[in-house]
C-alpha cells in the first residue's frame, strides 16, 4: 500500500469536503460536512476556511445550533467560482453544455455531425462549437476552467489516447489517435479531458443523478453501440489504460456477426441499434444497403413502427426486438452477478422502443440473476438526451478541479501510469503532448 504524504492527505480531504457539499445539493453546516465525510470538526473548520478564502465555497446563511449555542453558518458551492464546458460527441451529433461550478447547466448547443472524420477536423469542429456555445449563453466573460469531452470507443483518458473510435474511422480493426486533448487544449487555452461516453454517463449519474448516494452502480448506453460505465466502491472505474467496462464486447458467438470494433460475435453486434437495423434488412423488413450513422436511428425507429403493427411483417419485426431484449436481460443479469451492483441504468437512445424489448429483457434478467439479487437490484430503462452526456463531461472537469492530480497518481487503486499524469491541473494536456 502506498503511503500518502500530509500534503496529499490534505488535498484528498479538500476533495471530500467539496464533493460532500456538491453531492448534498444544498447548503450544509460544518457539523453536517463532518458527519458526511467522517472528518473531525477542527479539520472541517480548517478545510472550509481554505475553501472560503479561495472562493470555492460561500456562506449563505445561518441556522440555529442543535445545542442551542451559536448559530451554525451554512456553506454552499460558489456557482460562479469557475465554469466548465462539457462536450458529447456521437456518430452524428455534437452537443455542448456550459455548466457552472455547482453543476447547473447554463446553456446548451447541439448540431449535426458527419463522421467518420480526421482528428484535425474534429478538433476544428469542437473548438467552433465550444466558442459558439460560450458566445450564445453569455459565457465569454466567465472564468472557464476546462472542457470535458465524451467520445464513443476505447479511450484512455489519463494517457490522452483513443485506442479506437468509430468517430474517426469506421470498420478498421486497429486505429489509435493520440493527443486529442492536447490539441483541443492548445486551441481553447484551458485544460481538456476526454473520456469514454459510457463512463461519462456513469459519472453524470454519480455526481448529479440517481447513483449519487450509491457505491456500486452501472450506466449502460445502448444506441449505435453498447457501452458500460462502472461506479465501483464509489469511484468511476477505468482499469488499466482506461479499458475497464468494455463488457459490450464480450464474444457471445464464435465467428459471429461483424462488430464495429473489428471483432466478430460481440454482444454489441446483436443488440446495438445498427445491429438491429441490419437484422431488419436481412429479414426483408427494411431496404438493403449501407446506412450513414445519422440515418441509423431513424431507420431503427421505422423498424419499431413495423413491430407495433399487426400482420406477418409486425411479427417478424417483434421477434427481432424480443431477441434484443432477451440478450440484454441475460447479459445485465450476469453483470449484476459479477459485480453485485446496487443499481443499473440503461440509456436506450432517442429511439428506445422500450415497450418492444422491456418485457423480454426483464424476464431474461430475472432468470439470469442469482437469488440474492433477484428483485432487489433496480434496472431503470430510459433516455436522458445528449445533454446528460455533456453534463457528465462537465462533471469530469469538476472532478479534476475538486481533486488533485497528485492524489490520483498516488492514491488510485486502478493502475494509472504516473508518467501519463499531469504535474499540475493548470494545463495537464500540455505535459502529455510533450511526452
Amino acid at each position: 500500500m502506498t503511503r500518502l504524504s500530509s500534503r496529499h492527505i490534505s488535498q484528498l480531504h479538500l476533495y471530500q469536503v467539496l464533493h460532500a457539499v456538491r453531492r448534498n445539493g444544498a447548503a450544509m453546516s460544518r457539523a453536517e460536512i463532518g458527519e458526511s465525510t467522517g472528518l473531525s470538526q477542527p479539520a472541517v473548520s480548517s478545510l472550509t476556511r481554505r475553501l472560503l478564502e479561495s472562493g470555492a465555497l460561500v456562506e449563505v446563511g445561518a441556522r440555529p445550533s442543535a445545542g442551542g449555542g451559536r448559530r451554525e453558518r451554512e456553506l454552499a458551492l460558489n456557482s460562479d467560482f469557475v465554469w466548465v464546458v462539457g462536450v458529447n460527441i456521437s456518430l452524428f451529433r455534437i452537443t455542448v453544455t456550459l455548466t457552472d461550478f455547482a453543476g447547473s447547466v447554463r446553456g446548451t448547443r447541439s448540431a449535426p455531425l458527419a463522421t467518420p472524420m480526421t482528428k484535425a477536423a474534429l478538433v476544428k469542429r469542437v473548438v467552433k462549437e465550444v466558442r459558439a456555445c460560450l458566445a450564445e449563453h453569455g459565457g465569454a466573460g466567465v472564468a472557464l476552467a476546462g472542457v470535458g469531452v465524451a467520445l464513443p470507443g476505447f479511450v484512455d483518458s489519463m494517457g490522452d489516447l483513443v485506442h479506437w473510435s468509430a468517430v474517426f474511422s469506421a470498420g478498421k480493426k486497429t486505429q489509435r489517435v493520440t493527443g486529442l486533448a492536447a490539441a483541443l487544449s492548445k486551441e481553447l487555452a484551458v485544460p481538456v479531458f476526454i473520456e469514454n461516453e459510457a463512463k461519462i454517463r456513469a459519472l453524470a449519474e454519480q455526481w448529479f443523478g440517481r447513483a449519487a448516494r450509491l457505491t456500486d452502480a452501472a450506466a449502460i448506453t445502448l444506441d449505435q453501440g453498447l457501452g458500460v460505465g462502472l461506479i465501483i466502491n464509489g469511484e468511476l472505474y477505468r482499469g488499466r489504460a482506461g479499458l475497464a467496462g468494455e463488457l459490450g464486447h464480450v464474444q457471445i458467438v464464435a465467428d459471429g456477426r461483424q462488430c464495429h470494433c473489428g471483432k466478430r460475435g460481440c454482444l454489441e453486434a446483436y443488440v446495438a441499434h445498427y445491429a438491429v437495423v441490419e437484422q431488419g434488412q436481412e429479414a426483408g423488413l427494411l431496404p438493403a444497403g449501407t446506412l450513414l450513422p445519422q440515418d441509423i436511428e431513424a431507420t431503427y425507429g421505422q423498424l419499431a413502427d413495423t413491430a407495433r403493427r399487426a400482420g406477418a411483417a409486425g411479427t417478424k419485426a417483434r421477434a427481432i426486438f424480443e431477441r434484443q431484449g432477451r440478450l440484454l436481460g441475460t447479459w445485465i443479469g450476469n453483470v449484476v452477478n459479477l459485480l453485485a451492483l446496487q443499481l443499473v441504468i440503461v440509456d436506450g437512445g432517442r429511439q428506445l422502443a422500450i415497450e418492444l424489448l422491456e418485457g423480454p429483457l426483464r424476464a431474461a434478467l430475472d432468470e439470469a440473476m442469482v437469488l440474492p439479487h433477484r428483485g432487489r437490484v433496480p434496472v431503470l430503462i430510459d433516455h436522458e438526451g445528449g445533454e446528460a452526456w455533456a453534463r457528465g463531461a462537465a462533471s469530469l472537469v469538476l472532478q479534476r478541479l475538486d481533486e488533485s492530480a497528485q492524489v490520483v497518481s498516488v492514491a488510485s487503486r486502478h493502475g494509472f501510469d504516473e508518467d501519463l499524469l499531469p504535474t499540475t491541473t493548470k494545463n495537464p494536456a500540455a505535459r502529455r503532448a510533450a511526452a
